[in-house]
């Protein structure tokens, strides 16, 4: 079993600042999306994920991963990497944490998209 790589709520939102290419994926339902989301943050159904998978083209794009607390996050992080995706962290703490430490928070709009990140 391979491990699954983590990233801190700080380290993430250095990450953030530095404006790097990455993808940040919400997997959490749509009633805690509407309570506000991460900055930059993708809507990914986590039930809809191995369906969807199709659309994440570069299995070596770096993706962070978060749910509430980090424990959903980390069952995709499993999954994905069980898929070939190479470079894919779970977020410790889920937003629960990023909330607590006193980051940003976006609330939820209905013009956000639900669609994954893929290059074309």
């Amino acid at each position: 079993m391979t491990e699954i790589k983590e990233i801190n709520i700080d380290s993430l939102h250095e990450l953030i600042e530095s404006e790097r290419e990455f993808v940040l994926l919400d997997i959490r339902t749509m009633n805690e999306i509407q309570q506000g989301m991460i900055p930059t943050g993708v809507i990914q159904s986590m039930r809809e994920l191995p369906v969807e998978l199709h659309k994440y083209t570069d299995k070596d794009a770096l993706m962070v991963i978060y749910c509430r607390s980090g424990i959903r996050s980390y069952q995709v992080c499993e999954f994905m990497q069980d898929k070939g995706y190479n470079n894919v962290y779970n977020l410790a703490g889920g937003i629960m944490d990023w909330a607590e430490k006193g980051f940003a928070i976006s609330q939820y709009q209905d013009s956000y998209q639900k669609t994954c990140f893929s290059k074309g």
